[in-house]
């Protein structure tokens, strides 16, 4: 069980408590992302794309201060000019979407086997290309000084990862040898975010680090107001965003690790932000899902759950998707945070959903893994795994792998049925990633594998 997530659960509880008394567009063609972490053309190209969303973003704002004043207006003319911007905004928020993936499939042949933060890529709406069929076989097995709570990211040599030791390591993909140790001054539980040639975490006491991928080396670090639990960075167009258990959502200079701003929400955060939309998304355990302005940190949108908000967004052709404690998995239109449905499953979602081919994949509490139509929330089917499942899929074509208590799965993405699992020495607490015939992940204990494909 994964305890950690446990006590968010818990402090989510008593946070319902002191504040309310609780107690007592799928239908679009999937893209496979791959991004350059080189800090070149691509990701330039990526920002400039995410800013003309930005401008399109404050044109819509612009028509719908236009309706209202348009709406007021009681005469036939007034009455056909409604109907018009009414046109217009719905053109518009259509415009908005299409940008938003257009910038979202910003590809090198650099990146090929990259796998840059949490999720892969901002929006968190990335699968995999790679075709890694089961069996696997052990290929190596690196032991650090304690667990891994974090999910680990990679480039074209490392895998980089923070562990309950309270270092962060970049291990050698081929070797499964250390090629560097930081400090990180605590454990870590957040999954690293790369760009260009840093590396950025935050540790659980709320220390921020940006840290040299070649080196090994600080670049800099920002003290935060309070304790980072699980929230992973996302960078964007000079910024780093985080959320931090002082119920704040920060924004660093990358360069610097100025604070630039930070919001406010109405309870500790525990999910990771999600970029697109030229928007930030984020969760928190005060139920709240929260659009913010990238530039200025102003909340534009709220969502409100029936509880706690661990699970991290997915935005997928204008939709947002994300699960709660309320044993739901939510889907809101990401412009206007309007509801588009509710699913419930039998247990907590703290999982983060992963969209392929219209098709959502998610796992609970209730030991259930999921596969929903995207567009209406229907059930395609569940499979009972036997174990909790707090992890996130990793989508390989037509396979889902994913981790509960001590075990790897592998799941045939059209009918949910097991093709495959493996056990490991401790509790699976970090969600896999791969590429290229391999698969990683690290445990509870102090071991991190490298899985390798020996199919036929």
């Amino acid at each position: 069980m994964r305890f950690k997530y446990m006590f968010l659960a818990v402090l989510a509880f008593v946070f319902c408590f002191l504040m309310s008394g609780c107690i007592g567009g799928a239908e679009e063609e999937d893209v496979k992302i791959e991004l350059s972490i080189s800090g070149g053309a691509e990701l330039e190209e990526l920002e400039k794309l995410q800013r003309v969303v930005k401008a399109q973003r404050d044109q819509l704002k612009n028509l719908e201060k236009e309706l209202t004043t348009a709406s007021k207006k009681t005469t036939q003319e007034s009455r056909q000019k409604v109907q018009e911007i009414k046109k217009q905004i719905e053109k518009q928020k259509t415009e908005i979407v299409k940008a938003s993936r257009k910038a979202a499939t910003v590809k090198t042949e650099k990146g090929k086997y990259v796998w840059a933060m949490f999720r892969g890529v901002p929006s968190h709406d990335f699968y995999s290309g790679f075709n890694i069929l089961p069996p696997l076989e052990l290929k190596w097995r690196f032991r650090a000084g304690a667990g891994f709570d974090a999910s680990p990211v990679m480039d074209e040599e490392n895998i980089y990862i923070g562990s309950m030791d309270n270092n962060f390591y970049a291990i050698n993909k081929k070797t499964g040898q250390a090629a560097w140790k930081f400090p990180a001054m605590g454990a870590v539980s957040s999954t690293a975010a790369l760009y260009g040639n840093t590396l950025y975490f935050a540790n659980d006491l709320g220390m921020f680090f940006a840290v040299n991928i070649e080196t090994g080396k600080e670049v800099w670090k920002t003290k935060l107001g309070g304790q980072v639990k699980l929230s992973s960075p996302a960078v964007f167009a000079g910024l780093v965003y985080i959320g931090c258990m002082d119920n704040h959502i920060y924004a660093l200079d990358r360069k610097n690790g100025a604070v630039k701003w930070k919001t406010a929400a109405q309870g500790p955060i525990a999910s990771s932000p999600t970029i697109a939309n030229g928007m930030l998304y984020i969760g928190s355990l005060d139920k709240t899902l929260y659009g913010l302005d990238l530039e200025t940190g102003q909340i534009q949108i709220t969502y409100q759950a029936q509880n706690a908000i661990a699970s991290v967004p997915a935005e997928h052709g204008g939709v947002l998707y994300f699960g709660a404690d309320d044993r739901k998995v939510h889907a809101i239109d990401s412009i206007s945070g309007a509801m588009k449905w509710t699913f419930e499953t039998g247990g907590w979602v703290g999982s983060s959903p992963v969209i392929k081919d219209g098709v959502l994949y998610v796992g609970s509490n209730g030991r259930n893994v999921y596969a929903l139509d995207a567009s209406t929330g229907r059930m395609l089917w569940k499979t009972d795994t036997g174990q909790r499942i707090f992890t996130t899929a990793f989508v390989v074509n037509e396979l889902i792998y994913i981790a509960g208590g001590r075990e790897l799965f592998v799941l045939d993405a059209k009918t949910g049925k097991k093709v495959w699992s493996m056990e490991f020495d401790g509790a699976i607490k970090t969600s896999c990633i791969g590429g290229d015939g391999m698969i990683y992940l690290g445990d509870g204990k102090t071991n991190f594998y490298a899985l390798e494909s020996v199919a036929k």
